[in-house]
């Protein structure tokens, strides 16, 4: 007896006419969706390209291949500063969407994050970086809060300044190898960035340095993390399809599993060893966070809490400072009379290396302008700030949007916009001197539209180490050599891929010992 006739002769002719008609039902509701999302939705009002605004794939067809930044950026230069990018997710580069969403002036409740970016992995429980909910955040802010002062940053000086010392001696040994001694050494100083990041934020967050300028090369655990990051955008396109995520996880090759179970043992391991340690004897965020008069018996953050920050505190204290330090090293061996002024003020300034202290770099105008000027073009988190409209819906910029918004407040696009700053595609520190030495021509610039650490209750609560890091790092590596661009025009910047971070491709640069002023 055949298969067929166990359910009929026409079982085939069955099957296809089910597959048609499922296909035709989903044909039919993409186009009545699509139809829906260009002239009955909410957010029709809001400029936007066709396809953008019909459906959610190009949006997730830009992040996935890293373009997302560079193609919204693109958009907002044609359609304006406020742009529709997906049916139901607007970008934002007006200056009005600091008070709308982030500020809580005037009983105003800055909006939540967008869970879709913002979520615990797997398995971890809830942790400072990631966390969606406002009265958690606040809890463990309240915990962590002393270890990110000023005078918690003035405490730890010693140990920047030791590692800062370390990395100038080792460039300086490559700069005497028989081959570099008379053109110099030519060095990439994303390697050295994330070395010496790295090795801070292991000594900051850990009390343990991980070797990586010792031994002048990545930790396992470094390339771990790096690894892991485009991981995190993947996650985040599952989100906008319910049930997806789950879908994905199964389908994850068990290396990729096992690479993140790694990550969070192996700093559950570094945590547990840090507990071995007398408390005396350490100043390193950890040490608040175990204090039993900050944190007593663990009710206000457990151990799981704890460690899960720790681990992601690892990649944000790390990645963030030190693309920010490649990009403004890039931009200034691409532009040398810039360099040149930052070089005679400091080499003016300070007669002796140790006199190269955090406090004395506050002081100094084009260092500090140059900073700002290198965060304006060099944001090292340049997907934006990312909400999520709560019920009853808000107002943003002068648009009402409907509960489940998605928002992006674009500080890329607001930083590269001629409205906003003249030459805006161009390095130019003077922009961010002090009134009374800055040029006319930047008079009409718009500089409080930036806000590089954030605003708000979610500020970046390690802005003062990441200033102080910039400052030093910068300072005395410009103090000490002479550098030179070694790859001709070098990276395009605003080219970059960025998958949550921006995906750093090597900057060449020849460094030699300063000659004598």
């Amino acid at each position: 007896m055949g298969i067929p006739s166990l359910f009929g002769d026409n079982i085939w002719t069955q099957l296809f006419s089910i597959c048609s008609f499922s296909i035709l039902i989903f044909l039919l509701y993409y186009t009545l969706s699509t139809l829906y999302n260009l002239t009955l939705h909410p957010l029709t009002p809001i400029p936007g390209p066709l396809l953008w605004r019909a459906s959610r794939l190009p949006y997730i067809h830009s992040l996935l291949h890293g373009n997302l930044v560079i193609d919204i950026r693109t958009l907002h230069s044609h359609y304006g500063s406020i742009l529709r990018t997906a049916p139901n997710e607007v970008s934002f580069a007006h200056e009005d969407v600091w008070h709308d969403v982030f500020s809580s002036n005037d009983g105003h409740r800055p909006l939540p994050r967008d869970p879709v970016f913002f979520k615990s992995p797997p398995g971890q429980a809830e942790n400072l970086i990631t966390t969606v909910d406002p009265d958690t955040s606040m809890r463990m802010r309240q915990v962590m809060g002393p270890a990110f002062t000023e005078r918690a940053v003035a405490r730890q000086e010693p140990v920047l300044q030791s590692y800062v010392s370390l990395m100038v001696e080792k460039m300086r040994e490559e700069i005497r190898k028989p081959e570099n001694v008379h053109m110099g050494a030519r060095v990439n100083v994303v390697d050295w960035m994330n070395w010496w990041t790295f090795d801070v934020i292991g000594m900051l967050a850990l009390g343990e340095s991980f070797g990586c300028l010792k031994d002048t090369a990545n930790h396992p655990w470094a390339v771990l993390i790096f690894n892991a990051i485009k991981m995190m955008a993947l996650a985040a396109v599952t989100q906008y399809f319910p049930g997806l995520d789950s879908l994905v996880l199964k389908l994850l090759p068990a290396s990729t599993r096992k690479m993140q179970e790694d990550h969070f043992a192996y700093a559950a391991e570094k945590i547990h060893r840090r507990l071995q340690r007398p408390e005396s004897a350490e100043g390193d965020f950890m040490t608040v966070m175990l204090d039993p008069k900050n944190n007593p018996e663990f009710s206000k953050m457990s151990m799981p809490e704890i460690e899960a920050t720790t681990a992601l505190l690892l990649l944000g204290g790390s990645e963030t400072t030190g693309t920010t330090i490649c990009g403004i090293l890039h931009c200034l061996v691409q532009n040398p009379q810039e360099l040149g002024k930052l070089e005679t003020e400091l080499r003016t300034i300070f007669e002796k290396e140790e006199d190269i202290t955090l406090s004395a770099l506050q002081q100094l105008p084009f260092l500090n302008a140059v900073i700002s000027e290198g965060l304006r073009i060099c944001n090292p988190v340049s997907g934006g700030l990312l909400r999520i409209v709560p019920r009853g819906g808000a107002t943003v910029c002068g648009y009402f949007l409907p509960e489940g918004t998605h928002i992006a407040c674009n500080t890329v696009a607001m930083a590269l916009s001629e409205e906003n700053f003249h030459q805006c595609l161009q390095f130019q520190p003077n922009r961010y001197l002090p009134p009374h030495l800055r040029p006319s021509e930047y008079t009409n610039d718009n500089r409080n539209i930036l806000k590089p650490w954030g605003l708000g209750a979610r500020v970046c609560l390690g802005r003062s180490f990441g200033q102080a890091e910039l400052r030093l790092v910068l300072a005395r590596l410009v103090w000490n050599f002479d550098l030179q661009s070694a790859a001709g025009k070098g990276v395009n910047w605003f080219e970059l891929k960025n998958y949550i971070v921006v995906q750093k491709e090597p900057i060449w640069v020849t460094i030699r010992e300063r000659e004598k002023m």
